[in-house]
């Protein structure tokens, strides 16, 4: 039997609203009347005219607030943004740079809080230095366009695809070699995988920069042609690409690797120096994003352990060995417990890469295992 359709008030726009906050997805909220108003783009304390939409489910007070123009604007709005990228890919896209501090500040705050512990807790936030890349490793997806291939990011808390041809939070290369391969793929007219009805070929482009290698792999819905997988080699050689592969995923859902991916052309695996470590970065390798931040991260983590020679350490869920390794100088042993073998194996081989010794690891689920016990 299907749920009874309640009826809504349908309000004579525009209607004037204030936005009293702004949530974790970017979104102004505004109350008007009995509605909560969910504003895309607008910031806390601007006054707007907008169109009321209808309830976003059956009997809900919350609707979608589309803007048709401003009263008063706030003073962290960012009128200068980078005109080559798009606001709506990020939640504060439209708030200056010292404004979206202010506001993880805040988030941090309210999350600390609903754990039930004290504000006093949580410190400023440390900005980057933002006139350097602070993303080496970015994941971009493929549409079509007029019929041209693109490739970008998805809109926030959609799949609609907005182009990037140049972003300032990654390497340069990254725009450069995914703009010069998707003019390559047009020409041969490669097909893009389209999600509702599972046909096309291309999904996604996956990037790392280590500051000392770079490597892309090309995400497939089915095995490459030869064409294709020429024009992608000779694309990423043009680059200097040291790592090339492709990967195969052709479930349907949200997952951006499959279970199959092999290399096209050069080294298995590129490198990144960090906290005076060595970690092999490959396509399915967890490692940071923003080293420089990651780094001050796990200084301030190692320093909050202590160093105890006569103690054990153990490094929960430890990826591919980072902290433990980072902590390995200050304890008489450290243990990573990972439930991925992927990043185990991983974690042992950069281990062996940097001759630390006093570090082991182990596949576990964390609820359930124990210390485990080595040779």
């Amino acid at each position: 039997m299907s749920k009874k359709s309640i009826v809504y008030k349908n309000y004579q726009n525009p209607v004037q609203i204030k936005i009293s906050e702004v949530n974790s997805f970017g979104q102004g909220i505004a109350y008007y009347e009995d509605s909560e108003i969910y504003v895309e783009g607008a910031l806390e304390g601007e006054v707007l005219l907008v169109e009321i939409g209808e309830p976003f489910a059956n009997g809900s007070k919350r609707r979608p607030g589309r803007i048709l123009s401003f009263i008063s604007k706030s003073k962290d709005r960012a009128e200068n943004f980078n005109e080559l990228e798009h606001p709506s890919l990020y939640a504060y896209g439209h708030m200056t740079y010292e404004a979206t501090l202010r506001k993880k500040k805040q988030d941090i705050i309210s999350a600390v809080k609903k754990a039930g512990l004290s504000s006093e807790l949580v410190e400023d936030v440390h900005p980057c230095d933002i006139s350097k890349p602070s993303r080496y490793k970015s994941i971009r997806h493929f549409s079509l366009e007029n019929g041209r291939i693109i490739n970008g990011f998805y809109k926030s808390r959609s799949h609609e695809v907005i182009e990037i041809s140049s972003s300032k939070y990654e390497p340069a290369w990254f725009s450069e070699f995914a703009s010069a391969l998707c003019a390559k793929l047009t020409e041969q007219n490669i097909s893009v995988y389209d999600e509702a009805s599972c046909n096309g070929e291309l999904r996604a482009l996956y990037l790392r920069d280590t500051l000392e290698g770079k490597l892309c792999t090309l995400i497939l819905s089915s095995k490459a042609s030869d064409a294709l997988k020429l024009s992608y080699l000779n694309t990423a050689r043009q680059f200097g690409i040291d790592s090339v592969y492709i990967n195969v995923n052709s479930d349907r859902g949200n997952r951006i690797l499959g279970d199959t991916t092999y290399l096209v052309d050069g080294k298995e695996t590129v490198e990144l120096p960090l906290c005076g470590y060595r970690f092999a970065a490959g396509p399915h390798t967890f490692l940071q994003v923003n080293y420089p931040v990651a780094c001050q991260l796990y200084e301030e983590a190692v320093s909050w352990c202590g160093e105890d020679k006569e103690s054990v350490a153990l490094d929960l869920c430890c990826g591919v060995g980072t902290m433990s390794l980072c902590l390995s100088p200050f304890f008489k042993e450290v243990f990573g417990l990972e439930i991925v073998e992927e990043s185990i194996i991983a974690a042992r081989n950069n281990a062996r890469l940097n001759g630390v010794e006093n570090v082991f690891f182990e596949v576990a689920d964390i609820t359930k295992a124990c210390v485990p016990q080595h040779n």
